[in-house]
Parts: structure tokens; sequence; C-alpha cells
């Protein structure tokens, strides 16, 4: 059975990529347009993974972070930004115990060798 992520990305080019490239690697991806609807997903169902950006409206990547490690600090995340104060996110994400971050865009390889960590841990 293919491990399951959960992807919370606000915009939608980069959510359909991301979506399209962790399928093809084999895995069942489930995606979100914010925060909000990341965190009720992520609550009615089973992942094995996390992959939030950092800035998106409703509920920001940070806050997804500490609700996650609230409901299940044993879930993997990683953590991604392209924004104008991406290092400063991303800082505040490993701060807030996300398993890895990853820079906006993104190289295939890199995300998916992200991943792949990501789930050995």
């Amino acid at each position: 059975m293919p491990k399951k992520i959960l992807v919370l990305e606000d915009d939608g080019a980069t959510r359909n990529l991301l979506a399209a490239l962790l399928e093809k690697a084999g895995y069942a991806v489930q995606t979100c347009v914010n925060g909000k609807e990341g965190i009720e997903v992520f609550r009615a169902r089973t992942f094995d993974l996390v992959i939030t950006d950092m800035s998106m409206p409703v509920i920001g990547g940070m806050e997804v972070i500490k609700l996650v490690r609230q409901e299940n600090p044993t879930v993997p995340i990683i953590a991604m930004s392209g924004a104008e104060r991406s290092e400063s996110l991303l800082s505040m994400a490993d701060y807030y115990t996300a398993d890895a971050t990853v820079h906006k865009p993104f190289d295939a390889l890199q995300m998916i060798d992200a991943v792949k960590k990501a789930l050995v841990k």
C-alpha cells in the first residue's frame, strides 16, 4: 500500500505539480488549498507525511505544524516556502519541529529526496 501524503499549498500550480510529482513516485496524495482545510482533513484521515506551505491564508504553516504535532507528534512534516521572508519562515519551521524544509521553487529530485528521508524517520 502506498504511503499517504497530505499536501497543503494555496498556489494551484505548485499544488498540482507537487501532487503529480508525488503520485508519479508512487505515493497516494491528498491536497488542500489552505491550513484550515488541511487540518480538517488531517483529523479525519491517517497520513504518513504532511507537506505544508508556510505562507497560506486562513491558517498558515506555523500553526499547521503546531496542530499536527498536537494531534500526532510522530507524523513527519516537511515545510516549504518561497515567500520573500522564506528564510525566517523555514527557520521557524525548524524551531517548531518540522522534519525538513524545502525552498520553492523546488527541484523534483530535492523534494522526492526530502520525502524519502522524512518517511524513514
